[in-house]
């Protein structure tokens, strides 16, 4: 039973070389059988989301050797980088590749920026769909591939929606927790929360994770120096305030394409 709404919870705090094994292991399978489950990431410039996030998804590729296509609309991004795998911006390099950043580059400026990397995601996506692939897609900044034009937009939305059922698990950082289809917050079963910006962010943080007396009051303890975030499974209830401690190293892969045995 949840605790009543005056009392605080009482979360644990563990390094994160304590959580992950825990965590790799209970998300995307909560009884033991594959079953996707979205995460979502929030937190504001600096807070350390990019580097929890390819730390995430290097040990799960460890452990599962899982299908990863990280979408990439950053002009530079070093954190993204030191995954180490290979970068495309075609269909041909997603599917020669088991885990691969799709980085569409372009000097192109303006709406007609918007434009070439609407079209390439779109694309991507669409492939992806009618594919049925077991695969993390993975967004960098979601609110940047959404802003690119209304058909991604409805694209995206239908991933959250229904992505699950077709074996694709949807990874997405956000800078705030506004200016988002609320899909992303009401579809994802994991939720890593860094210190919000300003009191407004943090109220709107600590509605998503389910009441704003109760979250609140943790995401104000977070040591931002430190990089600590709260990760809470929607679900379960189930949540601890943790800290990466590990370096990002990237993973010895095997050399397979994106359609073959995939979790």
């Amino acid at each position: 039973m949840p605790p009543p709404e005056t009392e605080l919870p009482q979360i644990p705090r563990a390094p994160w070389s304590a959580v992950s094994e825990s965590f790799m292991r209970t998300w995307g399978y909560p009884d033991g059988k594959f079953n996707p489950e979205h995460l979502e990431i929030l937190g504001p410039n600096g807070s350390g989301k990019t580097y929890l996030e390819a730390t995430v998804l290097q040990e799960r590729v460890r452990l599962r050797n899982s299908a990863v296509i990280f979408i990439a609309t950053k002009p530079v991004d070093a954190t993204i980088t030191q995954l180490g795998w290979p970068v495309t911006d075609t269909w041909k390099g997603v599917t020669e590749n088991r885990q691969v950043i799709y980085w569409p580059r372009t000097d192109l400026l303006g709406e007609a920026w918007s434009a070439y990397m609407a079209a390439k995601i779109e694309d991507l996506l669409s492939r992806l769909w009618r594919a049925k692939a077991k695969v993390i897609i993975v967004f960098d900044e979601i609110a940047t591939s959404e802003e690119l034009s209304t058909r991604v937009k409805l694209i995206i939305k239908r991933f959250w929606r229904e992505a699950r059922s077709v074996g694709i698990t949807i990874v997405a950082m956000k800078q705030r927790p506004q200016g988002i289809q609320r899909d992303m917050h009401s579809e994802a079963a994991w939720i890593a929360a860094f210190k919000p910006k300003d009191e407004e962010d943090g109220m709107r943080v600590a509605q998503i994770m389910g009441s704003k007396k109760l979250w609140l009051p943790v995401l104000n303890s977070l040591d931002r120096d430190n990089h600590e975030f709260v990760l809470l499974h929607s679900r379960s209830g189930d949540a601890v305030v943790s800290w990466v401690d590990v370096p990002l190293r990237p993973a010895v892969k095997e050399q397979r394409g994106l359609y073959r045995k995939a979790s």
